[in-house]
């Protein structure tokens, strides 16, 4: 489980440099209970500086996302924490009930990856995203 010292360690030695905004973004998405919407974002942040806006959302997210410290899930527009920041080949399983999210790094998926950045020159730049459904959602079927 990450944490915000954590990760202000991480870009302190990596030298990213973030601003107070984009701190107080990975702080709330830290606390929030579950993987965090821009809208929920806004709303958190908007009790810490009633001028935030779309706009300061979004660039700090992009940043956030940039710099592998935070997943966007295309699935549902939702943002989480890296939870293994060092490594960025990750696959995130999501519920398409209950939209919960597991980080995951198969050994497997990244050695494919890889071989697909060799054979293609391509690089894949985001999570992984493999939906299906949960154990908890498959166990109240």
């Amino acid at each position: 489980m990450q944490t915000l010292d954590n990760l202000l360690t991480y870009c302190q030695n990596n030298n990213i440099q973030l601003t107070e905004q984009q701190t107080l973004l990975l702080d709330i998405i830290l606390q929030s209970a579950h993987p965090i919407s821009a809208t929920e974002l806004l709303d958190a942040l908007k009790i810490h500086n009633p001028k935030a806006n779309r706009m300061t959302i979004h660039r700090g997210l992009e940043r956030l996302t940039e710099q592998s410290l935070i997943h966007k899930i295309q699935f549902n527009n939702t943002y989480s924490i890296c939870q293994h920041i060092s490594n960025h080949n990750c696959q995130m399983l999501v519920c398409i009930k209950c939209n919960n999210q597991t980080e995951i790094h198969s050994h497997n998926l990244c050695h494919s990856l890889n071989r697909l950045h060799q054979d293609y020159q391509f690089t894949v730049t985001s999570p992984i995203e493999i939906t299906g459904i949960c154990n908890q959602c498959n166990s109240k079927q």
